[in-house]
């Protein structure tokens, strides 16, 4: 007993308290997060106007074409759109998938709860490369739960429909609500999960969206100097400055 209350106990009590911390540290980061979000955006909406105005007069947009900032906002709200679009085709293929083993006899009353697991499976979407998993966490605990050989399906339906999302599905889908080919849509998420992990994978296709907005206003107004392929030499003129007395003895 004297032992347990020197060496466990204390030790326990240590861990319980550091646990703590980091959780009340934690929790007060995001919260302070949260509010300095909802703060900037309020700004943002309140001087939105204002901020269209003066980007105008820096940078006026020519007879019929649209402004930047506005430019920016329709390439963002395709992303929005194209987002949509993605979590209705995951979720609907999981739902339909689970439905499918439900009715093959293989997921235990598949077909009731296949509308409310694809639901979760759309919703959980807007999370890139986690989202699939993330989703196939309650159809899996589900069968896993009901009966043991199931999950192993509910798995292989999840791993293949990973594989056509971040293969097929997104990059298509992203690329056209994005005006982006595919590739590029693929390179940007690896490189924003790259550099700044899951926050890097959430901005990387708006990013990607205001970028081409921004190309797409400047490429005709700046125009680069042209490089010389006729290979006729560029007069340059030299300044011939005469030797000192003292140099020349």
């Amino acid at each position: 007993m004297r032992q347990i209350r020197q060496r466990d106990v204390g030790k326990y009590t240590h861990a319980i308290v550091r646990f703590a911390e980091g959780a009340a540290i934690s929790i007060g980061k995001t919260l302070f997060e949260l509010v300095l979000l909802v703060v900037v955006s309020i700004y943002m909406l309140l001087d939105l106007q204002r901020l269209g105005r003066v980007i105008d007069r820096r940078f006026p947009p020519r007879p019929g074409e649209e402004s930047l900032l506005r430019s920016m906002e329709r390439s963002l709200t395709s992303y929005v759109r194209g987002q949509a679009l993605l979590s209705l085709i995951i979720g609907t293929t999981a739902g339909i998938g689970l439905w499918a083993l439900g009715a093959l006899g293989l997921l235990p009353n598949g077909q009731q709860y296949a509308l409310l697991f694809g639901a979760w499976v759309a919703l959980t979407e807007v999370i890139p490369y986690l989202g699939p998993w993330l989703g196939a966490i309650p159809p899996f605990v589900y069968a896993l739960v009901v009966h043991p050989i199931s999950a192993l399906w509910v798995a292989l339906l999840f791993l293949g429909i990973h594989q056509i999302e971040g293969h097929i599905v997104v990059p298509n889908v992203m690329g056209n609500a994005l005006r982006l080919h595919p590739l590029l849509v693929i390179f940007g998420l690896a490189a924003g999960s790259q550099i700044y992990g899951l926050a890097g994978a959430l901005l990387a296709l708006p990013f990607l969206a205001v970028c081409r907005a921004i190309w797409e206003f400047f490429s005709d107004r700046i125009t680069l100097e042209p490089w010389s392929g006729d290979g006729t030499d560029v007069p340059v003129e030299v300044e011939v400055v005469e030797p000192r007395a003292s140099a020349r003895r």
